[in-house]
């Protein structure tokens, strides 16, 4: 009968060959589900600027700086910018009609370093760079 040659190093090898490669794909999918999470909180935050923007701007305490402070008390790290844009003529009031575009804006810090060499926008920060855009029509008062 033969020997028996035995070879308990070599799952060990193996482990340690394909666990940091398992690891690194497990991590970047948690990552992307973080990033993507943010991304939802961002929209909906930026959203209800915009609505809360498109009813208010033309009041005389509405505006940017307004929109801002709520952006900050819905998202703390989250900035936004909002301008008006031409839309159509309204033809059976004859009025200019405008939509209020706000983009917000934040920087999410990674979590993991291997998925943060893959994810990290602008390259090498260890952060991704997320913005939204949301057009809201701006209320108008009929004219009695």
């Amino acid at each position: 009968m033969g020997r028996r040659v035995r070879r308990s190093g070599q799952v060990v090898v193996e482990m340690l060959l394909i666990l940091p490669v398992f690891l690194g794909i497990v991590f970047t999918i948690m990552e992307i589900g973080y990033v993507s999470f943010q991304l939802i909180v961002l929209n909906h935050a930026t959203y209800e600027v915009a609505r809360v923007g498109g009813m208010t701007w033309l009041a005389p305490n509405g505006g940017a700086a307004r929109l801002s402070t709520l952006m900050t008390s819905i998202l703390p790290i989250a900035t936004v910018t909002c301008q008006e844009d031409k839309t159509l003529l309204d033809p059976q009031a004859q009025l200019q009609n405008f939509d209020l575009v706000c983009t917000g804006s934040e920087n999410v810090q990674l979590i993991f370093p291997i998925s943060s060499i893959i994810l990290a926008k602008p390259a090498g920060s260890g952060k991704r760079a997320l913005s939204a855009t949301v057009r809201m029509p701006i209320e108008q008062p009929l004219a009695q």
